[in-house]
């Protein structure tokens, strides 16, 4: 009984053992390489990739500029500072990023300006930070 039990659950793994390896989407070569039998489709008549678009203008002050000051509450107010980036995006509010060589009281050196509350500054000569 045993026996007849045993023989019929290596039956039963064996078939579905055999089942699995024939619906099996690759199969193993002689080699022991795997094989694909995946096909690649490609159109007869590819239409060419789109062009891509033309970059829009820069705006505002090229990072590593030197840059004055005119927004009159500020700490730095007249003061030349270093533009660390300008983001190109319009929607942002102060895109441009200054850093200064002091710090204000929160002890912070770096602040958002927007574009018209920056103007090109020619850089300080030795000694006049």
């Amino acid at each position: 009984m045993a026996a007849a039990r045993r023989l019929r659950s290596l039956l039963l793994v064996a078939l579905v053992g055999a089942c699995w390896f024939s619906c099996s989407p690759s199969f193993v070569g002689s080699a022991g390489s795997r094989i694909s039998s995946r096909v690649t489709l490609r159109a007869e008549d590819e239409e060419p990739a789109p062009a891509k678009k033309a970059k829009a203008a820069w705006v505002g002050p090229q990072k590593g500029a030197w840059v004055r000051i005119l927004r009159p509450e500020s700490y730095w107010f007249q003061q030349r500072g270093t533009v660390v980036n300008v983001n190109q995006k319009p929607e942002i509010k102060y895109p441009v990023t200054v850093k200064f060589d002091l710090v204000n009281y929160a002890n912070v050196n770096t602040n958002g300006f927007a574009l018209w509350e920056v103007e090109e500054a020619e850089a300080p000569g030795p000694g006049e930070l």
